[in-house]
């Protein structure tokens, strides 16, 4: 069977407009009838597009969904293993802050004390830290350093917690007026390299940190676009993730 521009696009729920753009740009290619030479879309077009509305709920670029499906199939099942661990992860989220409302409604707001007000915040962070970059950082230092450094934020009180987040801001605040500086021997990259090891002794277990262990973490700034993108947002400046990761190698040495 068959089906025009106008009953695929009915079928499917888009526009015909959006099927044109499809086939404009190699996403879903129109075949064409060999008696009137009509757009006509086959049973393998409309698999096709089942498939492209079904990416697209994961709010994937088009760019993307055209390079999956024009890619191996092992690609494509790679990709939706991945969307399942963004979902996973967020439904977990959604799931802790349904029992973060239910104790609230339960007790009330005066009543709850404040480890149990931010006892759920603190595992949304861990999370989402752990949807955004959980595979590499265990990778990089295993299973049981990662849960025990997730087990330490945990157990952290609500001032700690805060201190934490004012030491993130500063070691931006600190790096912002350096990045692009090749001279490293000065007070305010020595700074920059003090209050980052700071941190992560405040955050990996006691006997994670190493000279090693921090070279490692920097050089993963760099060569992973998500941790490039925290230090580049957060100062304003590209090259932010390059220059720390140059200051820790040189105080690591």
């Amino acid at each position: 069977m068959t089906y025009s521009t106008k009953q695929l696009a009915d079928l499917a729920g888009v526009t015909p407009r959006t099927l044109r753009y499809y086939d404009k740009i190699g996403l879903l290619k129109t075949q064409r009838d060999p008696d009137n030479q009509y757009r006509v879309y086959t049973q393998t077009e409309v698999d096709r597009l089942q498939t492209i509305r079904f990416l697209q709920l994961f709010e994937m670029p088009l760019a993307q969904v055209k390079v999956l499906l024009d890619g191996s199939a092992e690609n494509l099942t790679a990709a939706l293993k991945q969307q399942r661990k963004r979902i996973t992860a967020k439904r977990d989220q959604l799931s802790l802050l349904l029992t973060t409302l239910d104790q609230t409604l339960e007790k009330g707001v005066d009543t709850m004390t404040d480890d149990e007000k931010f006892a759920a915040f603190k595992d949304q962070s861990i999370k989402a830290n752990e949807q955004q970059y959980g595979e590499e950082i265990r990778q990089q230092y295993g299973d049981d350093i990662v849960e025990a450094s997730n087990k330490k934020f945990r157990d952290m009180s609500q001032a700690q917690v805060a201190q934490l987040t004012a030491l993130q801001q500063e070691i931006l605040d600190a790096l912002k007026p350096i990045v692009g500086t090749t001279d490293f021997n000065t007070p305010e990259a020595k700074r920059v390299f003090k209050l980052h090891k700071q941190f992560l002794q405040l955050t990996w277990p006691s006997e994670q940190y190493s000279q090693k262990a921090h070279r490692g973490l920097a050089a993963m700034y760099v060569s992973d676009p998500r941790f490039s993108k925290y230090y580049e947002d957060g100062t304003g400046k590209a090259g932010a993730a390059e220059t720390l990761n140059a200051i820790v190698r040189h105080y690591t040495r």
